[in-house]
């Protein structure tokens, strides 16, 4: 591997701190890594690819470190506007990170292609290889560790897995783990790795702080989480969630009020969403509510709604609404 000794080793008692930007194609498991190395479940995870819209900052701190990961949106080649954000919400995050985290899955072909297209990049990639790798190539050249990590390993036998160890073995990766996120193989030495290559620097937060994101914020990607657990084909990617009030009283034998919105592009989707007899949306709204108490610890009352912003995938005005920054 192309590991630089005086950037990757540590010093003896020198505190180590920095941002790593967890990247790599839709679905390869970079939320559930962003969990396991938190120790928490802080993003969002579903089977469906492209869950994770906007980055989360994510803290794990120890008595000599303290990493900062930021899980990011599967670098896909845009259709629409909602993901040319993401996109650019990806890119962001690797180029303003001090160590990047990418993340191939073993089992999946064009992930894998995606990687060695990376590690094949030169100052002036070329255009040929998977959509869209033309700017994280030229972000790979950047001088800052790059750490691979081979995850979905199980999907694979070991003569596979040493081929594959073979073929990504190179720039820009200062050093491959495979791993099992949804296992947690490999994640200790998988966090060890990056733990050793952050820059020198005190903390950026308090050592008890485990994520940098108000409380609205996660309630609001639990709700989505759930719409996307029981809704299928298009609907849950036609779905955003706006939280218009929380109130969290003093008295903690109170609950906690939430109104939340679903938002959805068409009359029709918001027909699914609702479902029979009002079905869909107050299953939707226990699951959420039970998932919230358990993040919270608190009781709550969670007063779920549904209602049609026309198209927002597609209209600058309505990202704008639902809090998605625009590209530059």
């Amino acid at each position: 591997m192309s590991a630089d000794p005086e950037r990757a080793l540590s010093e003896p008692g020198a505190f180590r701190a920095g941002f790593c930007a967890i990247a790599g194609l839709p679905n390869v498991g970079k939320s559930t890594l962003l969990n396991r190395l938190i120790g928490q479940k802080l993003s969002i995870v579903t089977p469906k690819a492209q869950t994770t819209r906007q980055r989360l900052l994510g803290i794990y701190s120890d008595e000599g470190h303290q990493a900062v990961f930021v899980d990011t949106p599967g670098l896909l080649e845009p259709r629409y506007l909602l993901q040319e954000r993401m996109r650019a919400e990806a890119e962001r995050a690797i180029a303003d990170a001090d160590l990047v985290l990418y993340i191939a899955d073993a089992g999946y072909a064009p992930s894998v292609e995606h990687a060695l297209t990376l590690a094949r990049s030169d100052d002036a990639p070329s255009s040929e290889g998977p959509p869209g790798t033309s700017t994280v190539g030229q972000l790979a050249r950047a001088d800052r560790p790059w750490v691979l990590c081979l995850n979905k390993v199980d999907r694979v036998t070991p003569e596979e897995l040493r081929d594959l160890q073979a073929r990504l073995d190179g720039s820009p990766w200062d050093v491959l783990v495979p791993t099992v996120a949804t296992e947690g193989m490999g994640v200790e030495e998988l966090k060890a790795e990056v733990l050793r290559r952050l820059p020198f620097s005190q903390p950026f937060y308090p050592p008890e702080d485990l994520a940098v994101a108000p409380v609205r914020f996660f309630v609001a990607e639990i709700i989505r989480e759930t719409a996307f657990e029981r809704l299928s084909a298009e609907v849950p990617y036609a779905t955003a969630v706006t939280i218009e009030e929380y109130r969290e009283p003093e008295d903690e034998k109170k609950p906690v009020y939430i109104d939340a919105v679903i938002h959805v592009e068409r009359p029709s989707q918001k027909g699914i969403v609702i479902g029979s007899g009002g079905k869909m949306i107050r299953r939707i709204g226990t699951e959420a509510r039970m998932k919230i108490e358990e993040f919270t610890g608190r009781r709550v009352y969670l007063d779920l709604r549904v209602k049609v912003l026309r198209n927002w995938r597609r209209r600058e005005g309505a990202l704008k609404l639902l809090g998605f920054r625009p590209k530059t």
